[in-house]
């Protein structure tokens, strides 16, 4: 049952955060991460900058 709650939280985008994490740490070794709620902020606002891509 873990896996398939896995998959739908992966589906729906709530790991993305924890990806984020992992591209920062390989990418900008040593600079500090955006927190969750700030990384969160910068995606809305992208997404409501860029809407092309999404139905709605």
């Amino acid at each position: 049952m873990r896996g398939v709650g896995r998959y739908l939280n992966s589906v729906l985008g709530g790991d993305r955060y924890a990806r984020y994490l992992e591209f920062h740490a390989r990418h900008h070794a040593g600079a500090e991460p955006l927190s969750e709620r700030e990384y969160w902020r910068a995606y809305h606002a992208h997404q409501d900058a860029h809407p092309e891509g999404r139905c709605c």
